[in-house]
């Protein structure tokens, strides 16, 4: 299960399978990441999203691990009585092979009855914040455990003095954390009274981050940590495929997803790693769901190593965990770039590397411009580098052997004119005939994808035949 990444006790990971919850959304992962900093925050959501799965599973987990279960450790605050229940249904499920217990206080019940249920101190309290204000005043009630209080579905809260008026009876350190679908001045208030430097959560572009966040967004360019692992390597002509093999043969442990610009591209790197006995599947926007699912599982259960995608945004893969991710192309959005890069943010991979040719230059140009600084460049793996050393001294003899043609050219013309024959083609003969045995087969490296576009008018006559041949 792919909650094993938070190392969950058992009787968590029961309780989720029992509602149903396989594996954390992207957003959800994203939540949980940020609570266990201890921050406040303020998290853009809706709730068919669960942001409960996020903001509570760190808490009940601890709960499940204690064992003093009497007192309050969270209170979850919404101003809608029927989403109030929901919540208390939901950690009453996920709980229940722990036994972690709450209590649902809402204006249905009855105020003495209610009084007693708080005073017996139940683990989690889900309540509407006036009923729990006003039980509060009523009993002198304080809370010295509370770990966590959470305001659930901002924008349906109309007592926001309520919410503060349960806010002091929290005494301690407490992480408070407000959810929200829309954006309102009464919410941007409640944000500044009861919050300190919070960590917006979202995965809303920035423009639209920013009007969450009641700030200005008049620059709407992705933003990306400085302190992520990002590297790339120049990659000389036509060396892509070797750049990438040799690479990877220097870091033969890892587990690795590479993100190609189309299917052809992806279907034939899928064709090197089977020659060279890698581990490998290719996916694409062209296959079925249940081949899609297929091949994905077996990358996760660890049945291959690599994991190449063609024509598909790292926005639809649900990576858990990878190593490294690497743009065999560099994608040409920032937004792309942005969301791969999220796969390192979020912890699923150590680094992400770019392997830029020449054609990908204005590319990566583009990005480093919009994000202000430049990933790291590594050298060329020591193999590559030595084949290009290799490869720019094998033309200057070429070139010397050539330079004697033109003078034989001549002599040959000089030849004729003695003999008297007709100036024009000659014939065909054993030396001028093309050799097409002898014609170097072209290399995966120089049959290389890249991304779709204008396909290039077909070359007429032999050479375009032979190109015919392996294209």
């Amino acid at each position: 299960m792919s909650f094993n990444q938070f190392r969950l006790r058992s009787d968590i990971l029961k309780g989720l399978q029992d509602v149903k919850i396989d594996s954390p959304s992207q957003l959800q992962k994203k939540i949980y990441k940020a609570v266990q900093k201890g921050s406040d925050l303020v998290i853009n959501t809706t709730v068919e999203e669960k942001p409960e799965v996020g903001y509570l599973i760190s808490l009940l987990n601890q709960i499940a691990k204690s064992e003093r279960r009497q007192g309050t450790r969270a209170i979850i605050l919404t101003g809608d009585k029927q989403r109030a229940k929901q919540i208390d249904e939901w950690i009453w499920a996920i709980g229940y092979h722990a036994s972690i217990e709450s209590a649902c206080i809402t204006e249905d019940g009855n105020p003495e009855d209610q009084i007693k249920a708080l005073a017996a101190g139940p683990v989690v309290i889900v309540a509407t914040p006036a009923r729990l204000a006003e039980l509060l005043e009523k009993s002198k009630m304080v809370f010295r455990e509370v770990e966590q209080m959470i305001v659930d579905q901002g924008e349906t809260v109309q007592e926001w003095g309520s919410v503060e008026t349960v806010s002091k009876r929290v005494i301690g350190k407490c992480q408070k954390i407000i959810t929200a679908s829309k954006d309102s001045k009464e919410l941007r208030d409640a944000e500044k009274n009861l919050l300190t430097e919070p960590e917006l959560v979202t995965l809303a572009k920035k423009k639209d981050a920013a009007k969450i966040n009641g700030k200005s967004s008049a620059d709407d360019t992705p933003v990306i940590a400085r302190d992520l692992t990002q590297y790339y390597i120049k990659v000389p002509p036509r060396s892509k495929i070797t750049t990438l093999m040799a690479h990877l043969q220097n870091h033969e442990a890892d587990t690795v997803v590479i993100f190609t610009a189309s299917r052809r591209t992806a279907d034939r790197l899928y064709k090197v790693f089977r020659k060279a006995n890698k581990r490998a599947v290719s996916v694409h926007s062209q296959l079925k769901k249940e081949t899609f699912n297929e091949r994905f599982d077996r990358f996760k259960t660890g049945n291959v190593q690599h994991f190449i995608v063609g024509d598909f945004s790292a926005a639809d893969i649900p990576l858990e965990h990878a190593t490294q991710v690497i743009n065999y192309d560099v994608p040409e959005s920032v937004e792309e770039y942005k969301l791969r890069a999220e796969l390192v943010g979020d912890g699923k991979a150590t680094k992400i590397v770019s392997l830029v040719s020449k054609q990908d230059r204005d590319d990566i140009n583009t990005i480093c411009s919009e994000l202000g600084y430049a990933p790291e460049e590594v050298p060329l793996p020591k193999s590559v580098k030595e084949k290009k050393e290799a490869g720019e001294q094998k033309p200057n003899g070429k070139q010397k052997s050539r330079a004697k043609k033109p003078g034989a050219k001549e002599r040959g013309k000089g030849r004729s004119k003695q003999k008297g024959k007709k100036r024009g083609r000659p014939k065909s003969s054993a030396k001028t005939k093309p050799n097409i045995e002898g014609l170097p087969r072209p290399t995966f490296d120089q049959l290389e994808g890249g991304r779709a576009g204008k396909k290039k008018e077909e070359k007429k006559g032999l050479v375009g035949f032979i190109k015919g041949l392996f294209s």
